[in-house]
């Protein structure tokens, strides 16, 4: 073989070895790069994929912000509870699972599936909320099903509870699962939030509610939250708590405000003249607000759904005023000088006007001054004064203390109340005015409505002669002090204001309040006893007063739907607030003077059959 054959081979193999080193140097550079861009370019990608797969990240509830009294007393709080979640993006074959879900949860399988189908609809990355505080039953039931249900999980959360329940409802409200219509007025909201519906939690939610954080939790292949003692669970984003809300309200008094109206349907609203700060405000039939942070059960809906009305504020709503409405009627006249100060009026069984009596509530005929006229409450008085007046004349001074306006509670839905005028009756009844109409008017009567928490205010304004303070609750959010309102100043003729004051005090002294008489605390007021529908049933029930007559610091109206004469239905328990507002204790009589109790009679033998 020639020495070229052989140098040729070498060449070529030599060639060869250097194709087949840069083949392997380039597939290892290839490699290498690959391995480069995995690791270092798509390194956090595939750690955020890897975290996706292997965690899922859910909600951290942020603590609704506490209620308290006046006293630092908790009125609502918050308690840990389980909440049913469905992470959207994993819901799937949401047929079946209705199927599932409505035995676990007893409720009806459309409603599940509509729920189901709003929360794959919504598009949220974090879970939703599909039922609220679930009880140990169905969290057994659906740990048994649990491995059939992907998507579905349950978490800690938290709800709101009261633990003053009926006493306090009409105040603090309730919260319960925001509405598609809320979620539509607010984006910065999501399905499954729980929001204030009612009362105070519905004024300042956004002041209670906080803002959600966020967290990450590991999950298994099914998608499910694995425990807490095997994966901790990292907060992603922290929770901010809502601000905490001090309120004037005493919650000894609401109790036993509460309790006094006892099955009684009415309302009792006290407050401080010099602040209109309402110290209680009570209305029966009330209701539990516990039940709104749970699922409701059937017997639930039925007692809030009763024929009695219990989520009707009747503390906001209107009624005809009957008697207490006479200072006004009064007032109005002495402006007018259709009465002077030292007038004398004839009293008796009625007035005749127009062919038509116009009755008194006694017939004992006597010659009053104004202030006696006030006391004993003598309507024929004040038809006389009405003779003299026109309606428009009686709603000037209705208006300036408060009747026919909002009180300037921070409540939802507070009625205006009605003060009549002749502008008014052509327009809604396409009819005039007739005198007539302006003697019912005069005592409270015709069409008339004020509210217990107006009738408080203008007491409180009658207390303060001519400054009347507007009725709030809220004194405090976390560490910002909130200042009362500013009060609407009215002069009022001080010969006029003391006839009135004097003839209320003579009311409690000795008048149609007198058995509420309270020795140790002076007290002004006036009762009241107005007709109306249906015809035949008895007339509603009021008490207006404050206390002590000559340096006020307690308003008060007590009022009892349908229970007769004023001074017998509320004026007993307007005198008891006042008593446990003011510390008076009654001391038992001696036991030779106590009244006997009337013996039994005895039982009549039976006759032998």
């Amino acid at each position: 073989m020639s020495q070229s054959v052989i140098n040729r081979g070498a060449d070529e193999a030599a060639f060869k070895a250097v194709v087949l080193g840069s083949v392997v140097i380039f597939a290892l550079s290839l490699l290498i790069l690959r391995l480069c861009w995995l690791q270092i370019a798509f390194h956090q990608h595939y750690v955020n994929q890897a975290t996706e797969n292997s965690t899922r990240v859910t909600f951290l509830r942020a603590p609704r912000g506490s209620i308290y009294d006046r006293h630092g007393n908790l009125l609502a709080t918050n308690k840990q509870s389980l909440s049913l979640i469905a992470v959207p993006a994993a819901l799937n074959n949401m047929e079946a699972m209705s199927v599932r879900l409505s035995k676990i949860l007893a409720i009806d399988k459309a409603e599940v599936l509509n729920r189901l189908m709003k929360a794959k609809a919504s598009g949220l990355v974090l879970p939703v909320v599909i039922e609220h505080d679930l009880d140990m039953d169905i969290v057994s039931r659906f740990y048994e099903q649990k491995i059939f249900l992907e998507g579905i999980d349950i978490l800690p959360d938290i709800s709101r509870t009261y633990p003053n329940a009926d006493a306090t409802a009409h105040v603090l409200g309730y919260c319960r699962e925001i509405t598609e219509n809320q979620l539509k007025d607010r984006p910065d909201r999501k399905m499954g939030d729980v929001c204030g519906q009612a009362g105070l939690e519905k004024i300042y939610d956004d002041q209670l509610r906080g803002v959600d954080g966020e967290q990450r939790v590991r999950v298994n292949a099914s998608g499910h939250a694995l425990s807490a003692e095997t994966s901790k669970p990292v907060i992603t984003k922290k929770a901010k708590p809502g601000l905490p809300i001090v309120i004037s309200l005493d919650v000894d008094l609401q109790r036993r405000a509460y309790e006094l109206l006892g099955e009684k349907s009415g309302a009792l609203v006290g407050c401080d003249p010099r602040s209109g700060e309402v110290l209680f405000l009570s209305s029966r039939p009330s209701f539990d607000p516990n039940v709104f942070t749970r699922r409701m059960t059937k017997a639930d809906r039925k007692v809030l759904n009763s024929p009695s009305h219990p989520l009707h504020n009747r503390a906001l709503s209107g009624f005809p005023p009957g008697s207490i409405w006479k200072p006004v009627t009064l007032l109005a006249a002495l402006d007018r000088k259709v009465v002077k100060p030292d007038t004398i009026l004839s009293v008796n069984g009625g007035l005749s006007l127009g062919g038509f009596t116009f009755h008194d509530w006694t017939s004992k005929s006597a010659r009053y001054n104004l202030v006696q006229c006030m006391q004993w409450s003598r309507d024929t008085a004040f038809y006389q004064m009405a003779l003299g007046l026109e309606p428009e004349d009686i709603k000037k001074w209705g208006n300036r203390f408060g009747a026919g306006r909002p009180t300037g509670i921070e409540l939802p839905n507070e009625r205006s109340g009605l003060v009549p005028d002749k502008a008014w009756k052509l327009r809604r009844l396409h009819e005039q005015w007739y005198k007539g109409n302006t003697l019912h008017m005069s005592i409270g009567q015709t069409f008339l409505q004020v509210s217990p928490a107006q009738a408080a205010r203008m007491y409180a304004g009658f207390a303060m002669k001519g400054r009347v303070p507007f009725l709030h609750f809220v004194i405090k959010i976390a560490d910002r002090q909130i200042p009362a309102p500013k009060p609407e100043y009215w002069k009022v003729n001080p010969v006029d204001m003391k006839i009135l004051s004097d003839g209320l005090k003579a009311v409690v002294e000795a008048g149609t309040a007198g058995r509420s008489r309270i020795p140790e605390v002076p007290m002004s007021g006036k009762t009241g006893s107005a007709e109306a529908p249906p015809k035949g049933s008895k007339t509603h029930g009021w008490f207006c007063c404050y206390a002590p007559s000559d340096k006020p610091e307690l308003a008060v109206c007590g009022f009892v739907e349908h229970g007769g004469h004023g001074g017998v239905a509320a004026a007993p328990l307007v005198k008891q607030m006042v008593e446990m507002h003011f510390g008076v204790k009654r001391t038992p009589l001696p036991t030779a003077l106590q009244p006997k109790a009337k013996p039994k009679p005895k039982a009549k033998p039976k006759k032998p059959e």
